[in-house]
C-alpha cells in the first residue's frame, strides 16, 4: 500500500475511533465540558444524525431502489436500530468498552451468513468467532459495575442489528453514498416518533448543548460518514479487502485510547485482556473475508 493511502486510512481510523468519545459526550454531557449540559436524549440524537445525513446526501436518492421493502429493512436495522441502541448504550457504557463491544458485529455477520446465505466457514473462522465473543464477554462480565455491563450489552444488540442489515444488503447492493442517503431518509421518521414517545426535554437539551452539540452531530455525519466512508470505500476499490479490513482494527484501538485519555475510562485487566482477544478474533475473521457478504459492509462493522 502506498504511504499516502495508508495515511488516509489511518486518518479515517482516527476519526472513527474518536467518534466513540464524541457520541459519549453527546448523550451524557461529559460533566465539565459544557456547563449545564447533561446530554441529548439518545433517540433524538440519533434522529438528528440521520436527518442531517439525509439533508447532505438527498441529491443521491435517485433512482429509487427496485426493492424498496428491502431498503427499508436495511435502514431500520443498519441505520435506526443500530444507532438508537448504540447511543442508548453509551449512556452507561464507556467509549473504550463500546469500541470493543461493537466488534461483535463481525462474528454475528459471519454466523448469520452461515444460517441464511449458506456461507461455508473453516476452523480458523470458527476459532475467530469464539475468541472474539470470549473477549467481549470478559469485558462486560463485571458484576461490580452492572450499569457498565448493561450499556455494553445494549451495544452488542446494536452490533447484531447492523449484522442483520448486512444480510439484507446482500440482496440489494448499492453504492455507499446512495445507500447512506436512503438510510438517512428512512431512519429519521421512526427515530423522531420514538423520541417524542419515550423521551422529553429534547429542545432544552439542544439549547443547553449549544454549538458543541451541533458540532458533535456535524462530526458524526460530515467527518465520520461522508469523509470516513468515502475514503474507505475508495481504498477498497483499489486494494484487496484482506489488506484493508485488518488495518481498520486501528479504529477500535484508537477508540479505546481516546476513551482512556479523554473521558478517563478505567484501564482494568478485563478491558486489556478482553480487548486483545476480541481484536485477535475479529482479525482472524477479517483475514478470511466472507464470500457471501459485501466486503465493504463486513469491514464497516469496525466503526460506529
Amino acid at each position: 500500500m502506498r504511504l499516502r493511502d495508508f495515511l488516509a486510512l489511518f486518518a479515517v481510523c482516527i476519526v472513527w475511533g474518536i467518534n466513540f468519545v464524541v457520541a459519549k459526550f453527546a448523550v451524557t454531557g461529559a460533566p465539565g465540558w459544557v456547563p449545564g449540559f447533561e446530554g441529548m436524549p439518545p433517540l433524538f440524537f440519533a434522529f438528528m444524525r440521520f436527518i442531517l445525513l439525509y439533508a447532505v446526501l438527498a441529491a443521491w436518492l435517485r433512482p429509487i431502489p427496485a426493492k424498496i421493502g428491502t431498503m427499508i429493512g436495511i435502514a431500520l436495522t443498519m441505520g435506526a436500530g443500530q444507532y438508537a441502541l448504540m447511543f442508548l448504550g453509551l449512556r452507561w457504557a464507556t467509549p473504550s468498552g463500546m469500541a470493543i463491544a461493537v466488534q461483535t458485529g463481525v462474528p454475528f455477520a459471519t454466523i448469520l451468513s452461515v444460517i441464511f446465505l449458506k456461507e461455508k466457514v473453516g476452523l480458523a473462522r470458527i476459532a475467530g468467532i469464539l475468541v472474539s465473543f470470549g473477549g467481549v464477554a470478559l469485558v462486560i462480565a463485571n458484576p461490580a459495575e452492572l450499569d457498565l455491563s448493561i450499556g455494553l450489552m445494549i451495544g452488542i444488540g446494536a452490533a447484531f442489528a447492523s449484522s442483520v442489515g448486512m444480510i439484507l444488503v446482500k440482496q440489494m447492493p448499492l453504492d455507499s453514498i446512495r445507500m447512506q442517503a436512503w438510510i438517512g431518509l428512512i431512519s429519521a421518521p421512526p427515530l423522531l416518533a420514538l423520541s417524542l414517545t419515550f423521551e422529553s426535554g429534547q429542545m432544552d437539551a439542544m439549547v443547553s448543548g449549544g454549538w458543541p452539540i451541533v458540532l458533535a452531530v456535524a462530526f458524526t455525519v460530515l467527518v465520520v460518514n461522508v469523509f470516513g466512508h468515502g475514503v474507505f470505500y475508495n481504498l477498497l476499490q483499489r486494494y484487496e479487502a484482506t489488506l484493508i479490513a485488518p488495518l481498520t482494527l486501528m479504529a477500535p484501538l484508537i477508540g479505546v485510547i481516546a476513551g482512556l485519555t479523554v473521558t478517563g475510562d478505567e484501564l482494568g485487566w478485563r478491558l486489556i485482556a478482553g480487548g486483545l482477544l476480541t481484536l485477535v478474533g475479529v482479525g482472524i475473521i477479517a483475514l478470511r473475508p466472507n464470500r457471501k457478504l459485501p466486503t465493504a459492509a463486513l469491514a464497516r462493522e469496525k466503526t460506529l
